[in-house]
């Protein structure tokens, strides 16, 4: 499915606060905003999507802007790497730093010590939502 959705319908669509998202975008804490680099589109796009979903959820569990940014950034290059990612975690670091791991298979060793994201259960979630807000634009018209 094609996305392209502006911020105000991508925030909407991952459930993430417009006003709070402008507010980190303000203070440079979202590095992989589309649109950042001069003549690029100001559009999400799916891996778009997915990132900011990952970035609210990580707000939720409680990261600050600014480490929330930073690790949905490193989500967001590591499912352009990897489109076919079925999951990606943020898995600590055995030097007490966090990494983020992309995982291509479903049955992957579980480790207590990550927050992973189903991207696959996201995506069809996303999709979804994506779907209904076009057939409701579609009948407003």
């Amino acid at each position: 499915m094609r996305f392209d959705l502006w911020l105000a319908d991508a925030c909407r669509m991952a459930d993430v606060s417009y006003d709070d998202f402008i507010l980190t975008i303000a203070v440079g804490g979202y590095p992989c905003l589309p649109g950042a680099v001069p003549g690029s589109p100001r559009t999400f796009d799916e891996t778009d999507l997915l990132t900011l979903y990952v970035y609210g959820r990580l707000l939720t569990f409680g990261f600050d802007v600014l480490r929330a940014g930073e690790y949905a950034s490193r989500v967001h290059c590591a499912l352009k790497a990897s489109a076919d990612a079925i999951s990606v975690a943020i898995v600590l670091a055995p030097h007490g730093g966090k990494r983020v791991v992309v995982e291509l298979e479903p049955h992957a060793p579980a480790r207590t010590e990550k927050i992973a994201f189903d991207i696959s259960a996201i995506r069809k979630f996303l999709n979804r939502r994506v779907e209904r807000r076009c057939e409701e634009q579609t009948q407003d018209q």
